[in-house]
């Protein structure tokens, strides 16, 4: 009976953490939500509640009006996707290589791409201005994704390195055998295997673009070049910050996110809990 008693108190605390957390994970985005949907003047009360009194959807007007959030969406579209496209496709033959290829300098390269993870990003800013300003490249968008290709493919590199190290060479054996090439087992093997690690990959990459600030806000001062995460400042003025269209801003520039995983989400599962299986 004690024992049974223990139990279920260890049951019961163990479910109060988990609500806990999961209130701590959801309320901000409840918030940011809420307050996007709240009047300036419920905003800017000194009396806030959980639940808003008033509701408005001004704020994501302004959105799309005062600040051209659109064009801010579809600059953060091109700059991501190029960036996205070019780091996977490269990544993956040079992650292929690293995963089941031997030829010298494999171990020296290797380190090479892992040692620029640990260096910051704001080491690089003052450099690359000074490169992209000399190739007049400053306020354009090429001078994002060039930059943010040296930023993802290193990432893209190492963690598909990983994904594709699970897949089993007993496979790629048997697919020689019954006559595969090299390129046919790359495409019609170990890249349909390692899939949901691709995705992962993929989500990650397109995350880390897609919210990038501090590059984008030292190439970039024309307003319609503007990114998604730059647009958030136009609410700040000199006169005061719109708490509003900034709540509003954040929900509508996470809406790509949330497809993109919404969409993949299944695959990305998959990943978290085994990956490939042989």
């Amino acid at each position: 009976m004690h024992y049974m008693k223990e139990k279920k108190g260890y049951t019961v605390f163990r479910y109060l953490i988990y609500i806990g957390l999961f209130v701590f994970l959801v309320f901000p985005l409840y918030w940011i939500i809420s307050t996007s949907l709240r009047t300036d003047k419920e905003i800017l009360s000194t009396t806030s509640s959980v639940i808003p009194r008033t509701f408005t959807f001004s704020h994501y007007v302004d959105a799309f009006t005062e600040v051209d959030l659109l064009l801010n969406l579809k600059n953060s579209l091109i700059v991501t996707f190029v960036t996205l496209i070019i780091s996977l496709l490269v990544g993956l033959l040079m992650a292929y290589a690293f995963a089941r290829k031997k030829f010298k300098g494999k171990n020296t390269l290797n380190a090479m791409v892992l040692l620029t993870q640990f260096i910051p990003m704001v080491a690089y800013i003052i450099p690359l201005y000074l490169i992209m300003s000399r190739m007049g490249l400053i306020n354009t968008l090429p001078s994002l994704f060039i930059t943010y290709l040296g930023l993802a493919f290193p990432i893209a590199v190492v963690l598909l390195t990983n994904y594709i190290q699970d897949v089993p060479f007993s496979l790629e054996e048997a697919a020689s055998i019954d006559g595969c090439n090299s390129w046919q087992t790359m495409f019609y093997i170990v890249f349909p295997l390692a899939a949901p690690g691709i995705v992962s990959t993929a989500i990650f990459v397109f995350i880390t673009v897609w919210q990038e600030y501090l590059v984008a806000v030292s190439f970039i001062s024309q307003e319609e070049l503007y990114t998604v995460s730059m647009a958030l400042t136009s609410f700040q003025g000199a006169h005061g910050t719109d708490w509003g269209g900034i709540m509003a801003g954040a929900v509508v520039i996470s809406i790509p996110v949330v497809i993109l995983f919404l969409s993949s989400k299944k695959m990305f599962v998959n990943n978290l809990t085994g990956g490939v299986k042989g």
